[in-house]
């Protein structure tokens, strides 16, 4: 059962409905000097992206990076900092290993049905250095259980834990279309079968935006600066089910509890609902925000969206079933430069965001929409 349809199942049979403890308005994640940066006089900054719920705290991915004018330099190993969102206390943990090589630059962390956590790491986004992996943390003890090394020539992006397989996106897509590939849960090691294509219209680039697990299928998102296309996959082998076209620039996905599917396209500010019928996918474009820049994130609780727009420095919460269709009931600032990227649901009010601009995790203030 997902967390969320468990949740207010138990607050239903209390008499009222799911509130979470408050979350404290800000958290200060730790500076690139506590990161054991590569050079102690170049540290970079915690740069948080993903966010999950495992073991009753929350964990967020530290990217670990310096800018160095245009250019992102990874400063030192990839982390994961658990956390209390109502008491703020933060514990890192350091996914590089022993060199610091095993892990660079994590981005999204999914949670799986048995509780152990996957991150993706990246590295540096060429395709050949060591330090690209997928992660599993156990977060009863916080530390890191098992490593995943990726096939040259593969950027991981997006990370869906399956029964049988880890899924993960690949963000390198200069030669062919853009493709996912998987990992054995059991082995721990990449399947050797050929990674599975998951294309979508485009004028320049294309590459997959995310992937995740969704009502025992596996789900990717196919990301173009014109087009994107959500596919639906066998979780065990791969195969396409179903595909579908959504907004230019789609960025994430949410799983409802009724079954459709939310992703939110950064191209053109819209929001897509998606429902899966036997063996299809039908989209339907339900909202398009005026007054935000660069959807970056979309979660679910109930009927209740909640969304990040990262260059409007913006929150918004988003009613499906409100009087005359789905509308934004509520709004968040986080300040000039926070750069919000991820935000996760503590119930169907209270959200917090991590703030890739500001190396921040922060609640949402949120004010009626007019």
């Amino acid at each position: 059962m997902k967390r969320t349809a468990l949740l207010l199942l138990v607050a239903a049979a209390c008499g009222g409905k799911y509130q979470a403890p408050p979350p404290v308005a800000s958290i200060a994640l730790p500076d690139g000097g506590q990161l054991k940066p590569y050079d102690p006089a170049q540290p970079g900054s915690a740069r948080p992206q993903g966010l999950a719920q495992a073991a009753g705290r929350v964990y967020v991915t530290l990217s670990n990076q310096r800018e160095v004018g245009r250019s992102v330099i990874n400063a030192g190993p990839g982390f994961l900092a658990a956390f209390s969102p109502s008491d703020g206390k933060i514990t890192p943990i350091d996914l590089g290993g022993a060199d610091g090589l095993q892990c660079q630059n994590p981005g999204s962390v999914r949670t799986s049905a048995d509780g152990y956590l996957y991150a993706n790491c990246s590295g540096n986004f060429s395709g050949t250095d060591a330090a690209r992996a997928i992660v599993e943390v156990n977060p009863l003890s916080n530390t890191v259980t098992r490593r995943a090394i990726i096939p040259n020539g593969r950027a991981p992006n997006g990370v869906a834990a399956a029964a049988r397989k880890i899924w993960t996106g690949d963000a390198l897509a200069f030669s062919g279309p853009p493709t996912v590939f998987s990992i054995d849960r059991t082995s721990f090691t990449a399947d050797a079968t050929a990674p599975v294509p998951v294309d979508c219209q485009k004028s320049t680039y294309a590459y997959v935006a995310d992937v995740m697990t969704i009502g025992g299928d596996v789900y990717a998102l196919c990301g173009s600066d014109i087009s994107g296309e959500l596919y639906r996959l066998d979780p065990d082998t791969g195969a396409v089910k179903a595909h579908t076209t959504v907004g230019p620039i789609p960025t994430e996905l949410a799983g409802l509890d009724d079954g459709r599917i939310a992703v939110v396209n950064a191209g053109d500010n819209t929001i897509s609902l998606v429902t899966p019928s036997g063996g299809t996918l039908t989209a339907q474009k339900v909202l398009t925000l005026t007054h935000v820049d660069t959807l970056q994130d979309v979660r679910a609780f109930g009927h209740i969206l909640f969304t990040v727009a990262t260059v409007t420095n913006t929150a918004q919460r988003i009613d499906l079933d409100a009087q005359g269709g789905p509308k934004v009931i509520a709004e968040a600032s986080f300040g000039e430069g926070a750069g919000p990227w991820n935000i996760l649901p503590l119930d169907d009010t209270q959200a917090i965001v991590s703030n890739r601009g500001t190396n921040t995790i922060a609640a949402a203030n949120w004010v009626t929409a007019k």
